[in-house]
């Protein structure tokens, strides 16, 4: 793993089309929800990239930094979806908005799961299940 297959795979052609997908379908907003959506997903990923650009090619360290990049933006997705599954399940709907943010985020994350051996996924997630019935 490098930073730059890190980079040639977060900055792809195919991740690049699911995010217009997503957000060509976001007709119920406007057209600055969409521009501020398709901002606020770019610079999550150029955060990333940042972090990964500075730590470089040190095989411990970036994956290190992988793996907790993956945390970070899994956990947001999961609490996106847990206050958008409480808003259908109190309100009768969800924040549109919301439910596209959550959508773009889901496209980064799984591109970043691709770097992550199965087993470190499987972790993760059993983590991200129940991260309090350990302590840290």
């Amino acid at each position: 793993m490098t930073v730059q297959r890190l980079r040639e795979a977060l900055e792809s052609h195919a991740v690049e089309e699911m995010w217009k997908s997503s957000l060509d379908a976001y007709q119920e907003g406007t057209p600055q929800d969409r521009l501020d959506l398709a901002q606020w997903i770019m610079d999550v990923r150029a955060n990333f990239l940042s972090h990964l650009d500075d730590v470089g090619d040190d095989s411990d360290e970036l994956l290190i930094s992988v793996a907790l990049g993956f945390i970070e933006m899994k956990s947001q997705w999961q609490m996106l979806n847990t206050q958008i599954n409480y808003q259908v399940f109190r309100k009768g709907e969800a924040n549109v908005y919301m439910t596209y943010k959550s959508s773009l985020l889901s496209v980064l994350v799984d591109a970043i799961g691709q770097f992550l051996t199965p087993e470190d996924l499987e972790k993760i997630q059993e983590f991200l299940l129940n991260p309090t019935a350990t302590a840290l």
